[in-house]
């Protein structure tokens, strides 16, 4: 299986990427780093929860 790493830094970059990440984990073996830019735990917690 292909590996594939994908950089993510900003909480709309997660929201855009939300419906690609289960399509991705599918294919490839991924993995998924958050840079923690314009970091909020309790913000960025609830979206990382939810996926």
């Amino acid at each position: 299986m292909a590996k594939l790493l994908t950089v993510l830094g900003t909480r709309p970059e997660i929201i855009k990427l939300s419906p690609l990440l289960p399509l991705l984990q599918a294919q490839f073996d991924h993995v998924l780093v958050h840079s923690g830019q314009h970091y909020s735990y309790e913000l960025d917690a609830r979206f990382f929860e939810e996926l």
